[in-house]
């Protein structure tokens, strides 16, 4: 089946098309519907409007929320392929993309949580462009907005402020100018929505700033979705530990790249201990740095054989309840 994946045919297409669909077979295609702990106020006002596609309960509805995701999985093989972050993909970033969201035991089937996949995505790619631009001026100013934005969703998203930070003292020479410009980006999106709440004379920090408080109360799962978390965790380093030398042998912009993205893994997950309990709407944003870091697998043997039992184990397993 590996060998499907490695090849670009219109076959590794239509497999992609039915493990977009796994969860559904799965039964796990529910939306969640809780808001996330540390929510805004803009966070619920962006979930209602967005998620009013959840509520199409027919064949058109679903049929967008899975579009959504596969063009989500084939940006990101695009991406993969085009940087080459890994040898002759193929097909196979999609399709562990694909199988990751499918293992997640609370599938967001949330168009707003595919958004924010989305999102950033768009942030990977422009971390990477940043690598060679001799000017990034206004790519600096844009992703620090595009981040900031996200933060203004949640108040534990603010631990992406740092996350950048970082990723762009990586992948440019350290620069107190360049850090400026990022940080005057992320701060722009709070400051066009306190300066609206002020001109409607509505100005409320709680509307962008809500109570913090950090609980570590556990959420009540059953054991095999804790079994699934805890595979969904642990993959991705099962795929650095397997493509460690391949990586090493990168051009310095791949090396960067894996780094950045282990660094938002290692970030998200932080975001998701601050508050357990809330742990099914946040795992869903590791969706993007978990893949790239966990798809090396499946080319990291010289025989098909263990990657395809794997992925056939996966699959089962997503489909367990």
């Amino acid at each position: 089946m590996i060998g499907i994946f490695k090849n670009n045919t219109p076959l590794a297409l239509l497999l992609l098309a039915l493990l977009a669909l796994l969860p559904e077979f799965a039964g796990q295609a529910k939306v969640i519907a809780e808001m996330p702990a540390g929510g805004t106020t803009i966070f619920r006002y962006f979930f209602e409007f967005v998620s009013q596609i959840d509520h199409i309960n027919n064949i058109p509805g679903k049929v967008l929320k899975i579009t959504i995701l596969l063009v989500e999985a084939l940006l990101l093989n695009k991406i993969i392929t085009d940087q080459k972050l890994m040898e002759r993909p193929g097909f196979i970033p999609a399709m562990a993309f694909l199988v990751l969201n499918a293992i997640l035991p609370h599938h967001a089937g949330s168009t707003a949580y595919l958004i924010l996949n989305g999102i950033i995505l768009l942030v990977l790619k422009m971390l990477i462009e940043l690598y060679k631009q001799v000017k990034p001026n206004n790519q600096l100013l844009l992703l620090g907005f595009i981040v900031g934005c996200l933060a203004t969703l949640n108040t534990r998203y603010l631990l992406l402020y740092p996350w950048i930070t970082i990723c762009i003292m990586i992948m440019r020479p350290a620069s107190i100018r360049e850090w400026l410009i990022s940080s005057l980006g992320f701060l722009l999106p709070f400051y066009f929505i306190a300066s609206g709440l002020y001109l409607a004379d509505r100005l409320d920090l709680s509307i962008l700033f809500p109570a913090f408080a950090i609980s570590f109360k556990l959420p009540a799962l059953d054991l095999l979705e804790w079994i699934k978390i805890t595979f969904f965790a642990l993959l991705p380093w099962l795929g650095m530990m397997t493509y460690n030398k391949q990586i090493g042998k990168m051009l310095i912009q791949g090396r960067k790249t894996y780094l950045i993205m282990l660094l938002l893994n290692l970030a998200i997950l932080i975001i998701c201990l601050l508050s357990p309990a809330g742990i099914s709407t946040t795992l869903f944003l590791m969706l993007i740095p978990s893949t790239l870091l966990f798809a090396p697998f499946f080319i990291a043997f010289k025989s098909n054989f263990i990657p395809n039992m794997l992925l056939l184990a996966l699959i089962i397993f997503a489909l367990l309840r």
